[in-house]
């Protein structure tokens, strides 16, 4: 079985944003420290002192909202190697709670797939099994379709930002951390579009890493585009569901770097990692481990 825990990956995505920064800007190149409008109710005095001189120090300037719109990569880190590129799409609302901290929500839809290059005869799923495999001399190739949606809650911490009330910082690194929902529905190929196994046999070269691109090629091109539409192994009712699809509580960390571009528009690159505790979100459970090379390579 195996132990290592599969994760989301989603990254290099563009951002579109109002508002990232705390600060304001003017024309001098730092936020209007004159203007009230800038400023809280519950700072207004502070703010009036420090223009009468009763007061060393201004008052913070509001806080801002920002809303981003993403697309990027999405890929599973699995027993199943991930296809590259597979799309991801997301939109977030976060709220700044001062120069360093802010909140962010967050839901990505990613759609993700899979095809190992190395062949499996034993410790066969059951959709395999259903499907009239036997393992052995009759060998399979794990493969999958995912569709994911996760919603998450994050702390977003912003490494450079403390430049108080100086002018505005052409550019942020920053770094984030939460927990949230993740629900995921995953699908196999097993059967070709008229219900038949497929004769993986006919794949030369498993099972050899110099040989992996071409076995994949080989594999893709067997498994009809239209057939993944058998229900991966998954823990049936053991697990929460929503909307019939398995539901798993999530951590996700990441790192980021967003660029101005103007008062009200930011581009942004950033890497971020979920994990949900699932060894079954690219539908394998058992590792498959190479004993030898070749056509009909067997594991174990």
């Amino acid at each position: 079985m195996a132990t290592k825990r599969v994760s989301l990956l989603f990254g290099l995505f563009i951002l579109l944003t109002s508002g990232l920064f705390a600060q304001e800007t003017a024309t001098s190149g730092s936020y209007d420290w004159r203007d009230s409008s800038l400023i809280p109710s519950k700072r207004l005095g502070q703010h009036n002192e420090f223009l009468n001189n009763q007061y060393n120090y201004p008052a913070k300037p509001r806080n801002q909202w920002e809303v981003g719109l993403k697309v990027g990569t999405f890929n599973i880190i699995g027993d199943v190697p991930s296809q590259f590129p597979t799309p991801g799409f997301g939109v977030h609302v976060r709220k700044s709670l001062g120069y360093v901290f802010s909140l962010r929500a967050e839901y990505i839809y990613g759609m993700a797939r899979g095809v190992n290059w190395k062949a499996r005869t034993a410790g066969l799923a059951d959709h395999w099994i259903d499907a009239g495999y036997t393992g052995g001399a009759n060998r399979v190739f794990d493969n999958y379709k995912a569709n994911v949606q996760d919603l998450s809650l994050q702390g977003v911490f912003t490494m450079n930002n403390l430049r108080f009330h100086k002018g505005k910082t052409g550019f942020v690194v920053y770094g984030l951390a939460g927990f949230g929902a993740t629900v995921y529905d995953t699908k196999v190929n097993v059967l070709t579009d008229a219900g038949a196994p497929y004769n993986f046999n006919s794949i030369t070269n498993s099972n050899v890493y110099k040989d992996r691109k071409q076995t994949i090629k080989d594999v893709k091109n067997l498994l009809d585009a239209g057939s993944y539409n058998v229900e991966a192994e998954n823990e049936g009712p053991a697990r929460s569901k929503l909307f019939g699809k398995t539901l798993r509580f999530s951590r996700t960390v990441g790192a980021g770097l967003a660029i101005r571009l103007s008062d009200r528009l930011n581009l942004a690159l950033e890497d971020r990692v979920t994990m949900i505790g699932d060894d079954l979100l690219d539908g394998v459970r058992w590792q498959n481990v190479t004993t030898s090379a070749g056509p009909g390579a067997g594991t174990t």
